[in-house]
């Protein structure tokens, strides 16, 4: 009597497992379709974002005025940036902010515009659209094309790390690229102390 009792009792506790275990399977699953989706929405998002981006610089390199990349945007593309040597070609958005990081290099307003006279001050993640700038070496041509299509062609000069509360002048009188990102380029840390920051000197050069 006491082994049946004892088989029946294992029996439902069997079942009680295979039904938790059964159960705790079709959590996994949505919790793991639910990731699926965020990351698929995410990754949308941002290739439709570049897509209407790169279709607002093309409106304004025919018409020659600022074009937003959708109707509640508070940033539109002011410029093109090109580094052969890292296979880059990125569109450069008006202003730094979050939002415009978010999307691409962000152009600080209170710099010269590009194509100007001036210290032109662009800046980027470092995990994202600016990561390449680890890898640029001394005397690699970068081309700054602005939406009246012109091109200037710079040349780095120099690479340096500085305390985030530096001041990053520019030079109002040469004709300068300043890229600024968060250093270093490994750190897990959403917000770092550091900058790295590439000078580059605009060059006589037709392309």
């Amino acid at each position: 009597m006491l082994i049946a009792r004892a088989k029946g009792l294992q029996a439902v506790g069997g079942a009680r497992l295979a039904s938790g275990l059964k159960y705790l399977g079709l959590v996994l699953l949505i919790l793991g379709a639910g990731l699926w989706l965020k990351g698929g929405y995410i990754f949308l998002k941002a290739e439709l974002g570049q897509y209407l981006i790169n279709r607002a610089w093309q409106h304004s390199l025919i018409t020659g005025d600022e074009s937003k990349p959708w109707v509640w945007a508070d940033t539109w593309p002011v410029a093109r940036i090109q580094v052969p040597s890292q296979n880059i070609n990125q569109i450069v958005l008006a202003g730094d902010s979050g939002q415009a990081l978010a999307f691409g290099p962000g152009h600080t307003t209170g710099s010269a515009q590009p194509g100007e006279v001036g210290g032109v001050l662009i800046s980027g993640h470092r995990d994202t659209h600016f990561r390449f700038l680890q890898y640029l070496q001394e005397d690699e041509p970068i081309i700054l094309q602005n939406w009246e299509g012109q091109h200037t062609v710079y040349r780095v000069s120099s690479r340096q790390v500085v305390d985030e509360d530096v001041l990053i002048a520019t030079n109002n009188n040469i004709r300068s690229l300043i890229l600024v990102t968060c250093w270093p380029f490994d750190s897990s840390a959403p917000n770092t102390r550091h900058r790295f920051i590439v000078h580059a000197q605009a060059v006589d050069e037709s392309i």
